[in-house]
C-alpha cells in the first residue's frame, strides 16, 4: 500500500519532469483501493486537469493497467460503478500508470494538463520510475 511520504516522492519526480519539459500538470496518487492519497496542481494549469489527474489514477489502480491499454480492453470491472457513483472519475486514458512492486499492485499516478498526452505520460512515468525504479 502506498504512503503518503511514498506519493508525495512520486508527486516530487512527475512534477521535476514537468519543468523538464516546461509543462505545467496536474498529478494525482491513489492507493490499490482507489483512494486518493495525494495530489498537487501546478500554477497555470486548466481546471479540469484536476479531475482528469484524479481519474487516471483510479482507473490504473482499479485495472492494474496503463490508460492505453485500459482504452483498448472492454473489461469490466465490478468496482467501477460504485467508485462513479460516488463522485469519483474514472478516465481511462494515457497517463494513468499502475504502480506494481513485487508483483502487486500498490496504487496509480495520474497526470493530466501537459500540451501533450506523451508529455503527460513522461511525467507519470517519472513518478512510478521515483517509486519502483527504471527496471
Amino acid at each position: 500500500m502506498l504512503k503518503l511520504a511514498e506519493a508525495n516522492r512520486a508527486i516530487a519526480a512527475a512534477l521535476a519532469k514537468a519543468r523538464e519539459l516546461t509543462a505545467a500538470i496536474s498529478v494525482s496518487v491513489c492507493d490499490a483501493y482507489w483512494h486518493l492519497v495525494a495530489h498537487q496542481r501546478m500554477d497555470n494549469v486548466f481546471m479540469d486537469a484536476i479531475r482528469e489527474s484524479i481519474g487516471k489514477a483510479v482507473a490504473a489502480a482499479g485495472s492494474g493497467l496503463p490508460g492505453e491499454e485500459n482504452l483498448r480492453e472492454t473489461v469490466y470491472y465490478p468496482l467501477t460503478g460504485m467508485v462513479v457513483a460516488s463522485g469519483v472519475p474514472d478516465i481511462r486514458s494515457r497517463a494513468g500508470l499502475p504502480v506494481i512492486r513485487s508483483g502487486k499492485l500498490e496504487g496509480a499516478i495520474g497526470v493530466s494538463g501537459a500540451q501533450t498526452d506523451e508529455q503527460n505520460e513522461e511525467c507519470a512515468r517519472a513518478g512510478v520510475e521515483a517509486l519502483i525504479g527504471d527496471g
